[in-house]
């Protein structure tokens, strides 16, 4: 009798463990999810630091955190445009460097060249012409990509002999350092990384569910 006892005894413990066990599996999944949702939907304050493009007082402001060597900040390019355009003024494009050194070797020197160009007002043109030509520079070694870059430079009208100068200028890898630093401290871990108003919002396969995320931010 004693044994039966025990045995029933053993039984309730060991449903009663599974039980709490399982409820305990079920809420962590339910708090991971919850976790996600909140990375996704809260709103973070980023700085204004980085490039406009755009309307300059549109009440919505996009920001990418780019890298000029990566394969898909070149091929969302074209949906960043189209959406300031298709916006018309109503979103402006906040452009922050996130060179992904570690993989990409010319990155960090694409994102210089970008704002040594800055310097002669000619980001965006340069912006333009690093990722429009991207396949030319980017399995180059540094000394070869840096030629690109001034020949970018040339083509684009810039003052070549300061340009090259202002490649060695410290002062400009410091400042896409801590763009960078600000994209690891608000949680970019790839590119493009794309933030509306504060929200970071996954990147869509296709323009309409781009333009679709974008605009049900604006509401």
């Amino acid at each position: 009798m004693s044994k039966n006892i025990g045995s029933i005894i053993k039984w309730v413990v060991i449903v009663v463990a599974s039980i709490l066990f399982l409820s305990l599996f079920a809420y962590l999944i339910i708090l991971t999810k919850q976790s996600k949702s909140t990375k996704t939907t809260a709103s973070i304050s980023l700085s204004s630091d980085g490039q406009v493009r755009g309307n300059a007082s549109a009440s919505a402001t996009l920001v990418e955190f780019g890298d000029f060597q990566c394969p898909a900040c070149k091929a969302y390019e074209p949906f960043v445009q189209k959406i300031l355009q298709d916006e018309d003024g109503k979103v402006k494009l906040l452009f922050k460097h996130f060179p992904l050194t570690t993989i990409h070797r010319n990155a960090m020197g694409a994102a210089v060249a970008a704002e040594a160009a800055g310097l002669q007002e000619k980001f965006w043109e340069m912006h333009d012409a690093l990722y429009d030509n991207q396949s030319e520079w980017a399995d180059l070694n540094a000394l070869g990509a840096q030629d690109k870059f001034i020949f970018y430079a040339k083509s684009l009208g810039l003052d070549v002999g300061r340009f090259t100068k202002d490649l060695e200028d410290k002062s400009l890898s410091d400042k896409v350092s801590a763009m960078q630093q600000e994209g690891v401290s608000a949680g970019v871990s790839g590119t493009p990384t794309f933030f509306i108003n504060g929200k970071l919002i996954q990147n869509p396969t296709n323009y309409e569910d781009f333009k679709s995320i974008i605009e049900s931010n604006l509401k």
